[in-house]
């Protein structure tokens, strides 16, 4: 696409990065482009400035305070109104806030959300637009670890999967918009940090850190990849910006490649120098010493487990009880049927083995009142799985509450419980995530995003809190499709009700699974699963480690305006490195 004569609106524009955005939309001809930013004093003063130097009129600006939602709706549509159709969208508008975790996903994941959503209903071509470019920004922090600011790097990381599910082909072929990922290196975070932040820099563990300020050079290069990749990108596709350099294109795996096998690494005892054909059946012997480990990990312990009452939660409830556990509190929001939970299981485990707190985990102060109750009731916490979540694209907003707030605010309680820096015992925090494929996620856009952001949330969680000195195993458990009322339900509960044939037919084609198999999976991995791993169960097999390739591995390479891929076909007895020329190529290409 070229940007000469197109209409823009930059989101997040009172900024050392916005306002170089800005500048090169209008420098490479942009007829006009609206700022929207809550702070009017700097926003003001950057329209003086851009009309300045390219003309009266060039650009608007309007304040918006986009986490208060029937405001941004407002200005979106003022904004609309203004230009008289819409051409490019930049999602720029980003904060750090560590402690205050509920500002920052209202900022960086629901804005960016539902300025895309917006967004796509005035450029899409099945809603009479004339197509588009959404650049969703991210960060590297959403492809990798970020220590000391998981909170961050957890709602980047939604960012992206968000992008990637939107991206894909059935919407980019109904709409004609493109949707891309801009991940600069952290650039413009520091003007949010407190200065209580700003001292851990020293000890951040990301090379692409840098005070824009002070290198007013780097953003006018993430800017110049900014028009690139409008110019240039293909849509769904992921390009970084960092150390000065042009910006390059990343392909991050559908599914998150396999590590190990759990029967690979229990059975060290058994392996020869064949490789086995088939997955051998355990023994008597083999399981009674399993049951033993287990045993050994839970037995006596006291389990915390949020969204318990139905589903996996009460799956993962039933195993802990027969594994000899000492109290369990279930943290739910179903009232009526905690409290019948816990009156069945004091019939049949005895009085109070199982604790009931009635709570809603998107609200932190109610999860603190619970944390306190639990500790109270059973004397400490051990063990916390954090698995309390919603299917719900038609209130995404509230699946973004439960799902990612939810779950940072019980993460981090665990951790404040458990760690021995603060007096706790140690203990393993898992949190339930989703197995993603991005190739089966276009209905479910929003979901998708928040699981997503739990794998970087555990990630950079498992590096900060150290297992040495904490004593705290944090784990990430990724089922695979398992049959509970959340996925029986799901196609009705889908952004647009004609997404619901699509959807039922992808479902229709994937394995699905019992809850007894995935918490029968949880009880294994507790045995040996390493801090800060992954672990997917699906189909109704044994759990496998999967890893997150770092980055920079997963650089696009093209050779006169071809992708070389990695397979290799066989012809002949001779191999032939493959070359493909898909329909993401087009860097020579492109005006």
């Amino acid at each position: 696409m070229q940007i000469k004569d197109k209409k823009a609106i930059v989101i997040g524009a009172a900024s050392s990065l916005g306002l170089a955005f800005s500048t090169e939309l209008l420098r490479n001809g942009a007829a006009i482009v609206i700022l929207v930013d809550s702070d009017e004093l700097i926003g003001q003063s950057i329209v003086e400035k851009l009309n300045l130097e390219f003309g009266k009129k060039r650009t608007i600006f309007l304040q918006c305070d986009i986490t208060k939602n029937s405001e941004f709706d407002a200005t979106f549509k003022k904004a609309i109104s203004i230009l008289g159709g819409l051409d490019i969208l930049i999602n720029n508008a980003e904060v750090v806030s560590e402690e205050n975790f509920v500002k920052a996903v209202d900022i960086n994941v629901t804005a960016v959300i539902r300025g895309s959503l917006l967004a796509v209903q005035q450029m899409g071509k099945d809603t009479g637009g004339k197509g588009g470019v959404i650049i969703n920004v991210s960060s590297v922090a959403g492809l990798q670890t970020l220590p000391n600011y998981p909170i961050y790097s957890a709602t980047k990381h939604a960012i992206v999967g968000f992008s990637r599910s939107f991206s894909q082909p059935y919407h980019y072929q109904r709409t004609g918009v493109r949707i891309i990922v801009l991940c600069p290196e952290i650039a413009n975070t520091l003007e949010s940090m407190t200065s209580d932040d700003s001292s851990d820099l020293e000890n951040l563990e990301c090379p692409n850190f840098f005070d824009a300020e002070k290198d007013p050079q780097k953003v006018k290069n993430i800017a110049h990849g900014l028009v690139y990749v409008i110019r240039c990108a293909q849509n769904g596709s992921i390009w970084v910006s960092e150390e000065g350099k042009p910006v390059y294109e990343i392909q991050i795996p559908d599914a998150l490649p396999i590590m190990s096998k759990v029967d690979t690494i229990c059975a060290s005892d058994f392996t020869t120098n064949e490789p086995e054909p088939r997955s051998r059946r355990s023994s008597g012997s083999e399981k009674i010493k399993e049951l033993e480990e287990i045993n050994g990990v839970v037995s006596g312990k006291n389990i915390l487990i949020t969204g318990g009452v139905a589903g996996l939660g009460q799956a993962f409830v039933n195993h802990f009880l027969q594994h000899g556990v000492n109290k369990i509190a279930v943290l739910d929001v179903d009232k009526v049927s905690g409290m019948k939970m816990a009156s069945a299981m004091d019939k049949s485990h005895g009085t109070k083995k199982l604790i009931f707190i009635h709570t809603d985990v998107s609200k932190h102060e109610e999860n603190i009142d619970a944390f306190k109750a639990a500790n109270a009731a059973m004397g400490s916490i051990d063990i916390v799985i954090n698995n309390a979540g919603i299917l719900d694209e038609r209130r995404w907003e509230k699946e973004i509450a439960v799902n990612v707030a939810g779950m940072m605010s019980i993460a981090t309680l665990a951790v404040e419980y458990m760690t021995k820096e603060k007096g706790g015992r140690g203990g393993i925090l898992v949190n339930i995530a989703q197995n993603i494929d991005f190739r089966w996620t276009a209905q479910l856009p929003v979901y998708t995003a928040t699981k997503y952001a739990i794998v970087g949330l555990s990630q950079s969680l498992a590096v900060k809190y150290d297992f040495n000195k904490t004593g705290l195993r944090i784990l990430t458990l990724s089922p695979g499709l398992t049959e509970t009322t959340l996925t029986i339900d799901s196609p009705n509960k889908l952004l647009s009700r004609v997404m619901k044939a699509d959807f039922v037919k992808n479902l229709e084609q994937l394995p699905i699974q019992t809850p007894f198999i995935v918490a029968q999976g949880l009880m294994t991995i507790l045995r040996f699963g390493e801090t800060g791993s992954i672990w997917v169960i699906e189909n109704g097999s044994s759990p496998h480690e999967v890893l997150v390739p770092y980055y920079r591995d997963l650089r696009r390479i093209y050779k006169n305006n071809f992708t070389v891929v990695d397979t290799v076909k066989v012809t002949k007895g001779r191999p032939i490195r493959e070359v493909c020329d898909n329909t993401r190529t087009g860097l020579m290409s492109c005006a």
